[in-house]
C-alpha cells in the first residue's frame, strides 16, 4: 500500500474531510463531494475523488447486500483502500463492514435510509401515496451526523435529529434494553412495563437520545395528514382499531421531514411537564406511590413533593380518530402511569 500511504502524505488515524455534505441528487442517488480520509492507521492517506449522480444500487457501487433494497432499509457508505491511492466508494446493507473487505481496508463514513418521503409541495395533502426513496433528510457523514448512531434518523431542523420510527426494543434485557428506529416493528409501549417518565428517559439514554418537546415534535410533525374516525387511510386511527399496529403500517402517515407515524398509532411523550392546583402550600405533599411503577417498581427510590403532576403527549393514538395529527396534544396525563397507549420516540443533536 505504498502508493496509497503517499496519496496524503502523514496523515494522521481518524482525518476525514469533505469539500461539503453528502447530499441526494434524485430519488436513488447521490452526490459526493471530494474529500481526503484515512483508511486503516497512522499514514494510510486516501483520496476520495467526487462522486455525481452515484448509484449506490449499481453492481460496480455495492457489495451484493442492495440487489434487493427494500422500504426500512439503512444503507451504509465505506471508503475502501486502492492500491493508487483514492478510495473506492461502496454501499452496504452492514453495519460493521462491507462484504468482502475487512475493517483493516474500509472505513464507514456515511449512509442513509431507504423510506417514505412527502415533499412540502404535499403537505398534509391526504391524498399523496409517498414514494419510497433515498430519504434526503437521513444522509449522513462523518461529519454531519447526531452524536448517537445515526441508523433509522432525520434531520428535522439543522442541529437536529430525531427518530424516523415509534422506538422498540432491541431485545436486550432492561435496564440494558436499546430502543431501535426500525420498520415494521412493534412500537414499544407500557405493555411491555415500561413506566413513562420513570422509563423512557433511562431507555433513550441508552441509545445516546432524550426525550423531545412538544415544540420539538411540532416541528417534525409537520404536514402528516390528519386521522380520519372511519378508516386508517392517512394514520392508524380508525375508532374501530383495538390496538397499536406495526411502525410504518400506513403509507401516507409520513410527515415532511420523513417522520412516521407522527399522528395515530401510539402517543408519543413529550418532556414537557408540570405541576397544577392550587397556590397554597398546604396542597403538596409527598407521594411514593407515583415512582413504585415500571420496570424498577420494587426498588426504594425516594418520594415526589407535588400537587398534581401532569406531562404532555402528542399526536394521538389507534383510536382517536379525528383528532390524531401533528399539531394533536394532550396536557392532562400522569407522567408516571404505564399505559399501553403511550410510546415514544428519541432525538439528538449533532456533534
Amino acid at each position: 500500500m505504498a502508493d496509497s500511504i503517499l496519496a496524503v502524505p502523514g496523515q494522521a488515524a481518524g482525518e476525514f474531510k469533505l469539500m461539503g455534505k453528502i447530499r441526494t441528487a434524485d430519488e436513488v442517488r447521490l452526490d459526493v463531494p471530494e474529500g481526503i480520509l484515512n483508511i486503516g492507521g497512522n499514514g494510510k492517506g486516501f483520496i476520495l475523488q467526487p462522486r455525481i449522480d452515484w448509484d449506490p444500487t449499481a453492481p460496480a457501487n455495492q457489495d451484493g447486500s442492495l440487489d434487493n433494497l427494500a422500504l426500512g432499509d439503512d444503507v451504509y457508505l465505506y471508503a475502501v483502500q486502492q492500491a493508487n491511492g483514492r478510495a473506492h466508494l461502496v454501499a452496504s446493507r452492514n453495519i460493521t463492514v462491507p462484504d468482502g473487505y475487512g475493517p483493516d481496508e474500509s472505513r464507514r463514513i456515511g449512509g442513509f435510509h431507504f423510506g417514505r418521503w412527502r415533499p412540502l409541495a404535499e403537505r398534509y395533502n391526504a391524498a399523496y401515496d409517498p414514494s419510497v426513496i433515498v430519504m434526503p433528510t437521513s444522509v449522513w457523514d462523518l461529519k454531519h451526523r447526531p452524536k448517537c448512531d445515526p441508523s433509522g434518523m432525520v434531520e428535522f431542523m439543522p442541529g437536529w435529529w430525531v427518530d424516523i420510527y415509534l422506538a422498540s426494543e432491541d431485545g436486550a434485557p432492561w435496564p440494558e434494553t436499546v430502543p431501535l428506529s426500525r420498520y415494521n416493528a412493534t412500537p414499544l409501549t407500557g405493555t411491555e412495563g415500561y413506566s413513562r417518565y420513570l422509563d423512557y428517559p433511562r431507555l433513550l439514554a441508552n441509545a445516546g437520545k432524550y426525550v423531545p418537546t412538544l415544540a420539538q415534535f411540532y416541528v417534525y410533525a409537520d404536514g402528516a395528514p390528519q386521522g380520519n374516525d372511519g378508516n386508517n387511510d392517512t394514520a392508524w386511527s380508525a375508532t374501530s382499531n383495538s390496538g397499536r399496529t406495526a411502525t410504518g403500517t400506513v403509507a401516507k402517515a409520513v410527515s415532511c421531514a420523513g417522520v412516521v407515524d407522527a399522528a395515530g398509532n401510539v402517543w408519543e411523550m413529550l418532556r414537557d411537564h408540570y405541576d397544577v392546583g392550587s397556590t397554597s402550600s398546604n396542597d403538596y405533599s409527598y407521594d411514593r406511590t407515583i415512582v413504585e411503577n415500571g420496570k424498577d417498581s420494587g426498588h426504594n427510590r425516594g418520594e415526589i413533593y407535588h400537587r398534581h403532576w401532569r406531562m404532555w403527549l402528542a399526536g394521538g393514538r389507534w383510536g382517536h380518530g379525528v383528532r390524531c395529527g401533528s399539531r394533536c396534544a394532550h396536557a392532562n396525563y400522569n407522567p408516571w402511569l404505564v399505559n399501553g397507549g403511550t410510546g415514544l420516540r428519541g432525538v439528538c443533536d449533532s456533534l
